[in-house]
């Protein structure tokens, strides 16, 4: 394999805060285990050995959780010296981490800097939005420690993106969030829907299609016309829409019509296909008993993959298909065999008032 994308989960499900919209909590307690606990040193070093002897070309190390900042920084120190032992082949490596931010200090930012990570961030807004469901164990909004530490990594000079929940609030309070972006010199953002529960129950924060279509029309609009003022912010989802209008293939998986392994690790060693789908019944193989490239290549692996090609027949006559591609598998509904994508009007609402405008964009770059 040329590449390999390994997404790590460290910390398993253990987390330092208690989000109400979580997906990942939801996904860990609809399994045996909900919590792998800590990744040990022979887990770790297996892995890094296993995926230098894996790839021909490049390696992305994504660290997620849970928490990922909770196991320690030590643990990230025996990463970069296992990662020293085993690159015999000068095999280029890039290196990420998505995190609440909360446990951030200049030891956590001089090692970002050192060893260039790509630092997600996750910040629903200002204060007041970000506070209504990222809390802490005791009900604590965790707005102050986080945003301090993004001005941490300001400070240093360290890539980082926002990564922004889009829930109810969100959408209520979207050009004030967008002001708050912008005024902190936010350059590099990703708004990401909520996700209901596996189960499909909802809470206050999910969204309709009706609210999902009016958010994202009104985030293409202050864009827009900060683009015509010749003040471009990188939008994850504008970014890839205006790729795939010039024929180049989205950087997003759920906006390239199939899923791909994207190997997912948790603490134990267990690999799963996809961050939405760490469940027992779409368990792979485990690192300690079997080959990564076994793992990648198995007929469950695959057949992960086949079954994301499914889309709903109506998409076989939308205008909208060649930009949509049906969307992320965890949006469709395969309970009912329709495969219809929960937010598939939301989609033909936005690009219904914007496909001119977003094909001019495209065209003036």
């Amino acid at each position: 394999m040329k590449h390999i994308n390994l997404l790590i989960k460290p910390s398993s499900s253990l987390c330092n805060i208690n989000c109400d919209y979580c997906f990942y909590s939801d996904v860990a307690f609809n399994r045996a285990h909900p919590s792998f606990g800590f990744m040990n040193i022979e887990t770790l070093e297996k892995l890094v050995k296993e995926s230098f002897f894996t790839a021909k070309t490049s390696i992305t190390f994504s660290f997620q959780g849970g928490e990922p900042t909770l196991i320690g920084i030590e643990f990230y120190k025996a990463f970069h010296s296992f990662i020293k032992k085993y690159n015999t082949n000068n095999i280029s490596v890039n290196f990420a981490i998505q995190t609440n931010g909360i446990l951030l200090n200049k030891e956590w930012a001089n090692l970002f800097k050192q060893e260039k990570y790509l630092v997600g961030i996750s910040l629903d807004g200002h204060k007041e939005i970000h506070n209504f469901f990222r809390k802490d164990r005791l009900g604590t909004g965790t707005f102050s420690q986080t945003f301090k530490n993004i001005k941490l990594l300001q400070k240093n000079n360290i890539d980082f993106n926002i990564l922004c929940v889009v829930n109810k609030k969100t959408v209520e309070n979207l050009k004030d969030i967008y002001l708050f972006f912008k005024n902190s010199k936010f350059k590099y953002l990703q708004f990401i829907p909520c996700l209901d529960k596996l189960d499909n129950s909802t809470g206050d924060y999910s969204l309709t299609e009706q609210e999902y279509g009016f958010f994202l029309d009104e985030l293409f609009n202050l864009w827009s016309n900060d683009l015509k003022n010749k003040k471009y912010t990188s939008i994850r989802f504008f970014d890839n829409l205006l790729a795939i209008i010039l024929n180049n293939q989205a950087e997003s998986c759920d906006m390239n019509g199939h899923c791909s392994v994207n190997t997912v690790v948790e603490s134990n060693g267990n690999i799963y296909p996809c961050d939405f789908y760490v469940l027992d019944e779409l368990l792979l193989g485990n690192i300690h008993s079997t080959s990564l490239k076994e793992i990648l290549t198995s007929e469950k692996a695959y057949n992960f993959v086949k079954s994301s090609l499914k889309f709903d027949s109506e998409c076989k006559t939308c205008n909208y298909f060649n930009l949509c591609k049906s969307g992320c598998r965890r949006h469709k509904n395969f309970q009912d065999g329709t495969y219809k994508n929960r937010f598939c009007n939301s989609f033909k609402y936005f690009y219904s008032k914007n496909i001119k405008q977003l094909l001019e964009i495209a065209h003036s770059f």
